[in-house]
């Protein structure tokens, strides 16, 4: 899904603003952290570009600033395609909310159905309410039946100060490869 959304904008993106190309270009590269940051600091400026938008929320969804992706989400109402990118955003944003609330609050997420995307966080959205794993130690073990080199762990992690994080851990033939870490 996000292959056709990110297609689009290449296309669109070729005669766009510097705010824009830069941002982009930062995308391209894979730094999704700077280009998050980039994107929420020319917000403003930018906050009726669809392209801008869309590049903000998937250079945020990256990272572990998933909330940030509300931002861009609610103003993409204008075209087919913005209102499609804001759905899969709001997709993506609740299943976080809904997995942190059942991890934290024990709750069973095993009679909800939402759609499914390409993004990590909607698989193991998908495998914990059908409960397709193995919890030991509080955390929840899953493996992925369609690339069967990968793993993930799913589980919270409290801070100092009390804060409750959401973490993902992400495994390729056993080695950790990223984590994420959800407010």
């Amino acid at each position: 899904m996000r292959t056709i959304f990110l297609s689009l904008f290449i296309l669109s993106s070729l005669a766009s603003a510097s705010n824009l190309s830069k941002l982009y270009k930062m995308y391209e590269k894979q730094e999704y952290d700077k280009a998050c940051n980039y994107a929420m600091k020319y917000f403003t400026k930018n906050k009726n570009s669809e392209d801008y938008l869309t590049l903000y929320g998937l250079a945020c969804l990256e990272t572990d600033n998933i909330h940030r992706i509300a931002t861009p989400m609610l103003r993409l109402k204008k075209t087919k395609d913005a209102r499609a990118n804001a759905a899969y955003f709001s997709t993506i944003l609740l299943q976080k909310e809904l997995l942190f609330q059942a991890m934290v609050d024990k709750i069973s997420l095993s009679n909800l159905q939402l759609p499914n995307t390409n993004f990590i966080l909607s698989k193991i959205f998908t495998l914990f309410s059908k409960k397709e794993y193995a919890f030991k130690n509080d955390i929840y073990n899953f493996k992925d039946k369609e690339k069967k080199e990968m793993a993930y762990k799913l589980y919270i992690e409290e801070s100092k100060k009390k804060e409750k994080y959401m973490i993902l851990d992400i495994y390729k033939d056993d080695k950790f490869t990223h984590r994420y870490r959800y407010q």
